[in-house]
């Protein structure tokens, strides 16, 4: 092995951490070289539910890769759930980065919440506040059924802001809810979240319900 990779095996879960890199992949069967910005960064299989925990300084560069590579390169609609940020500031981000937003329909928990909501937009829905746990569950169920085509993504930032507005109990039932729907419809999954912002016991309890996590590391 390079000496640039190492190596720390965890047992007795059924993850494998593999550290390679920048990049540290829960489950040895997916590893791969790590090459930032490299549209390759993830692979999902068909179906397949992700946890990207990564930090501050690296969060917008995965979030623009991971969606060149599935919308763009790819050709996905993805649904977008966004806790961070505004519909408005938001879109204007993607697009500067050269992603398809066209490809994209969105739900904002936070503009009514700053009340920066947008009248009269068609590829977004707003939600009353990050804490509305129930309309947001009914939101991506629907949302997903009138998704077109058979390549669907389904796009969580983030996890780790739902835990400021919502008690850590209550967001692993959401969690469970949500993977366990995105399976049953067969919609690729990815959840990102900042590891700061999560406890182990939380990162721990939302690993067991998905099939790979991958941390994005450095500064």
């Amino acid at each position: 092995m390079p000496a640039n990779k190492s190596v720390l095996l965890r047992r007795g879960t059924r993850l494998v951490y593999v550290f390679i890199s920048d990049i540290t992949i829960c489950n040895i069967r997916n590893y791969s070289d790590f090459v930032p910005d490299n549209p390759n960064l993830i692979f999902i299989e068909d179906g397949e539910i992700v946890l990207i925990l990564t930090s501050a300084e690296k969060y917008l560069s995965t979030t623009t890769t991971i969606l060149k590579s599935m919308l763009n390169e790819k050709g996905y609609k993805c649904l977008y759930v966004t806790i961070n940020r505004p519909y408005k500031v938001l879109v204007n981000i993607l697009k500067k980065n050269g992603i398809l937003t066209e490809n994209i329909f969105f739900i904002d928990l936070i503009s009514r919440l700053t009340r920066t909501a947008v009248d009269g937009v068609s590829d977004c829905l707003f939600i009353e506040s990050p804490d509305s746990l129930t309309e947001l569950s009914i939101a991506i169920s629907e949302s997903v059924k009138n998704m077109p085509g058979d390549k669907k993504l389904m796009f969580l930032d983030s996890l780790s802001t739902l835990l400021v507005y919502n008690q850590s109990g209550t967001v692993t039932k959401f969690a469970h809810f949500l993977f366990s729907k995105m399976k049953t419809e067969g919609v690729e999954t990815i959840i990102l979240s900042l590891e700061k912002e999560m406890e182990e016991k939380m990162t721990d309890q939302i690993a067991m319900f998905v099939d790979k996590v991958i941390r994005v590391n450095g500064e």
